[in-house]
């Protein structure tokens, strides 16, 4: 199979921002006897993906909820398990594979989905500011940004395709990814909405396919929470008890902004969550109002940073605008191509001491 020379370009940036990734990992083990690859990789959330991935959905000890492992969507933990069960390879092993092949998956069809839709330059761009970004080192290890990613270049561009089952299908497998991939359903909405509109066809509401079969993942999660824990409500539940993580309606941004610029209240977690979601999400939806960007691909971002913002845990937050790459379109498209190069490298940088302190002090949350 021929490999395009843009395609060629991304496996190359892809390629080398993991290996910076390894690089800090070989750090870390450098100065943390006791800490080995997979252990690095399979850290945080990891380590819960992980514990699923050997045993499946099982009530643990030591959490203030024993269902604990029910925070955690199963698309990722459950493939890898699947995998293990096949193969006899370690899932510590696994894991973090499956995240780097469905990352690697996900930016070569962006920068071609891309390349089509605003030129190879811009692909390009998009791609190296989103693999240098602070909080990129999570497409490294068994974290779901990786397939989430995948699932959401797949359903936005299946959108613009007009292929209607395909995007919902894909943006169903999303709302079981991760817990913010349910808001592949506000494109689909937007996308069946405007076909409705500029199509006068009599096949016009299939359109609609999509927007009803993109919340039918996240849904039956929901459903098999409920069923576990005995609450209608046991998913948001398990996500107020255990991390804080409710909806607030942006109160406790508001207030941690504040304190940062009014009375220099330093908290590294809180600190890159609030900067990441003022200046990169909302200043990023600015700019993508003021450019024109495309509706579809505008909504996506417009509703991962809404969801972001509206949570009371103000932390992962530069992690969970990782998937929205209309946002990195908009600010590719802004920064000054003299100073691209050093945003990068200054990016690139950041995420290299986020993850090694990350992992080596546990003081920052990816």
């Amino acid at each position: 199979m021929k490999i395009s020379p843009l395609a060629r370009q991304i496996i190359v940036v892809f390629l080398v921002s993991r290996i910076a990734t390894l690089l800090v990992s070989w750090i870390v083990m450098s100065t943390q006897r006791d800490l080995g690859l997979t252990e690095i990789l399979t850290d945080w959330d990891g380590n819960f993906n992980e514990m699923i991935a050997n045993h499946g959905y099982q009530q643990i000890g030591g959490f203030e909820n024993p269902w604990l492992t029910l925070a955690f969507l199963p698309v990722l933990p459950l493939t890898t398990r699947g995998v293990h069960l096949v193969t006899g390879v370690g899932v510590n092993i696994l894991g973090p594979a499956i995240v780097i092949l469905c990352g690697l998956a996900a930016f070569v069809l962006l920068a071609r989905f891309l390349s089509q839709k605003f030129g190879e330059e811009i692909a390009l761009t998009t791609c190296a500011l989103m693999l240098f970004s602070p909080n990129a080192f999570v497409f490294s290890m068994f974290y779901t940004e990786g397939p989430m990613l995948l699932f959401t270049v797949l359903t936005l561009r299946s959108l613009e395709e007009r292929k209607w089952l395909w995007a919902g299908v894909f943006a169903l497998v999303g709302g079981l990814t991760r817990p913010n991939g349910f808001v592949l359903l506000i494109p689909c909405v937007v996308a069946a909405v405007l076909e409705m509109r500029a199509s006068q066809a009599s096949t016009r509401w299939k359109a609609w396919i999509a927007p009803l079969l993109a919340p039918i993942g996240f849904a039956f999660w929901l459903c098999f929470v409920w069923a576990k824990t005995g609450s209608p409500t046991g998913y948001f539940d398990l996500q107020s008890e255990v991390w804080g993580a409710r909806v607030d309606g942006g109160v406790n941004l508001v207030q941690e902004s504040w304190k940062l610029v009014a009375h220099g209240s330093y908290n590294l977690d809180t600190t890159i969550s609030v900067l990441a979601i003022v200046v990169f999400g909302i200043g990023g939806v600015v700019l993508g109002v003021r450019q024109k960007m495309n509706p579809v691909l505008l909504s996506f971002g417009i509703a991962v940073v809404v969801v972001t913002a509206m949570n009371a845990r103000q932390s992962s937050g530069a992690r969970f605008l990782l998937p929205a790459f209309p946002l990195f379109v908009v600010w590719a498209q802004a920064i000054p191509k003299r100073y691209f190069s050093s945003v990068v490298a200054s990016s690139a940088v950041l995420m290299g001491a986020l993850f090694f302190v990350s992992v080596t002090t546990h003081l920052y949350t990816p």
